[in-house]
C-alpha cells in the first residue's frame, strides 16, 4: 500500500481545506516546490496534487505544477478541474504519471471512454462522495448519482482505477468511514485510492487490511498527527 502525500494548491500556495470549502484553510504554505521535495526526501513514492483553483473554476496553477514535477524524481498524479481532452494532454506532456478526472467523467461516460483508450494506465476517476452521492464541480454540487452506481457504470472501461474521497470527513482529523470504503472496494475490481479523514496510523492499518491500493494523506501529516516518514516505513 502506497502512502501518498497530498499537495492541494490554491493561489500558488499549499493549503488544506475542511470539507473542500474555501475560507476554511488550516494553513497556507508559500514554498510549494519545497514541500514536494520534503515529502520525496521522506520516502514518498508518488505525490498527489490537486489544483483547487481549477476545480473551482477560478484559475489554474499549471505552471507551478510543471515546476513541481520538474523538481522531483518520483511520479506525480494531478487532479482538479480537468474537464477537457486538451487539458489532459497538457498534463501528460508536462510529466504527469496519472491524471485524475472527476466532474465531466461523472456526467459524460464517453469522455472517460475516450481518455481510457488513449491513456489506459494513466487515468484515475475521482469519486468524491457526500451521503453516498457523487459530488462535482470542486465538491460544490451533487451529481445526484449514487457512489456505487457510478463505479459499476464505469467499471468496464480500461482506465487505471478510482480515487475515493469522503468529503464529509475531509480535513476534519476525525478519522475515516470504513463502511463506505469497504462497499466500494467490493463493488470494483479496479485499484482504489482512498482520501479523506485519514488521521492516525490506525486508519492506515485499517485501510491496508481492507486492501486499498494507496492512501492519500493531507492534513494529518501537515499537523503532525501522522509522522509521514514513519508511515511510509510501516505501510509502503
Amino acid at each position: 500500500m502506497k502512502v501518498i502525500p497530498a499537495i492541494d494548491v490554491r493561489n500558488g500556495k499549499t493549503v488544506q481545506l475542511v470539507g473542500g470549502k474555501p475560507g476554511t484553510e488550516r494553513f497556507a504554505i508559500d514554498d510549494v516546490t519545497g514541500i514536494a521535495r520534503r515529502w520525496q526526501d521522506e520516502g514518498a513514492e508518488m505525490i498527489h496534487i490537486i489544483d483547487l483553483d481549477s476545480a473551482m473554476g477560478i484559475g489554474n496553477n499549471e505552471e507551478l505544477i510543471e515546476n513541481i514535477i520538474g523538481g522531483l524524481s518520483i511520479p506525480v498524479q494531478v487532479g482538479g478541474g480537468i474537464r477537457t481532452v486538451d487539458k489532459v494532454h497538457r498534463l501528460f506532456e508536462i510529466g504527469c504519471e496519472r491524471v485524475i478526472v472527476g466532474t465531466r467523467a461523472i456526467q459524460e461516460r464517453p469522455f472517460v471512454e475516450d481518455l481510457s483508450q488513449q491513456y489506459t494506465d494513466g487515468i484515475v476517476v475521482a469519486l468524491d462522495s457526500v451521503a453516498d452521492k457523487v459530488m462535482i464541480k470542486g465538491w460544490q454540487e451533487s451529481s445526484g448519482r449514487g457512489l456505487l452506481t457510478v463505479a459499476e457504470d464505469l467499471e468496464t472501461l480500461p482506465f487505471w482505477g478510482f480515487l475515493y474521497t469522503n468529503v464529509e470527513v475531509e480535513g476534519r482529523l476525525e478519522g475515516i468511514n470504513p463502511v463506505a470504503i469497504e462497499r466500494l472496494i467490493k463493488a470494483t475490481t479496479k485499484p482504489v485510492i482512498v482520501s479523506g479523514g485519514v488521521t492516525a496510523m490506525s486508519d492506515l492499518a485499517t485501510l491496508r487490511r481492507m486492501g486499498v491500493d494507496s492512501v492519500v494523506v493531507g492534513t494529518a501529516i501537515y499537523t503532525g498527527h501522522i509522522n509521514f516518514k514513519k508511515a511510509v516505513r510501516e505501510f509502503s
